[in-house]
């Protein structure tokens, strides 16, 4: 049994829509906010950084960051398809874009919705932002570039589109980003296809 320690419509979202797409057994633990907006105590044993998600494995250890959660749940449940395995054609694609996401896009919308975080200049919190604004729609059109005609980048569902859905519904106007980026649309409505996926969605109020 994989728990989920997670938030809604955090980067919680894709992990969870991945175990579900799986079949894997899993239980999400939804976390509330403390009043100075610091998660639970106990949280901070799980996850030092007391950042969602956390996932505790069924061996008991516990993984952190969202991008390598996705790529070992893949490599646990094969049969899924939902990613090329070691050796395989597309691995290499994968791991590449999948990383891309996390570390491109996925930092760039931290910084664009807490963009305290990133500086200690009291005033420089604009800054940040409209630097990760410009930054993070930059790096939506490469892409959008790579992903060319195709409805999913590696050519069937994989974890890779599952977590650029996600990354999608944190563009600060999705119908802009759609608009710019009409393949962008298209991947994102052929992941909600997925029934596992819709529910997780729907799960997360989306």
């Amino acid at each position: 049994m994989y728990k989920l320690y997670a938030r809604n419509q955090a980067g919680s979202m894709a992990v969870e829509a991945l175990l579900a797409a799986c079949g894997a057994p899993y239980e999400v633990i939804v976390l509330n906010r403390k009043e100075d907006g610091s998660f639970e105590d106990f949280f901070h044993a799980i996850n030092p950084k007391a950042e969602v998600p956390a996932l505790l494995l069924p061996d008991g250890s516990v993984m952190t960051e969202s991008a390598a959660m996705m790529v070992h749940i893949t490599e646990q449940f094969p049969r899924a398809g939902l990613a090329p395995m070691p050796g395989e054609a597309g691995r290499a694609q994968f791991l590449r874009w999948q990383v891309y996401l996390a570390a491109a896009l996925y930092g760039s919308d931290l910084r664009l919705f807490y963009p305290q975080r990133f500086t200690t200049d009291a005033n420089g919190a604009e800054g940040v932002k409209a630097r990760a604004a410009g930054m993070m729609a930059d790096e939506f059109a490469i892409y959008a570039q790579a992903l060319g005609d195709r409805t999913f980048m590696l050519g069937k569902l994989s974890a890779l589109d599952i977590y650029a859905a996600m990354l999608c519904t944190w563009a600060p106007d999705m119908e802009a980003l759609f608009a710019a980026h009409p393949n962008l649309r298209r991947m994102y409505g052929a992941v909600l296809e997925n029934d596992a996926v819709k529910a997780v969605w729907a799960r997360n109020e989306m």
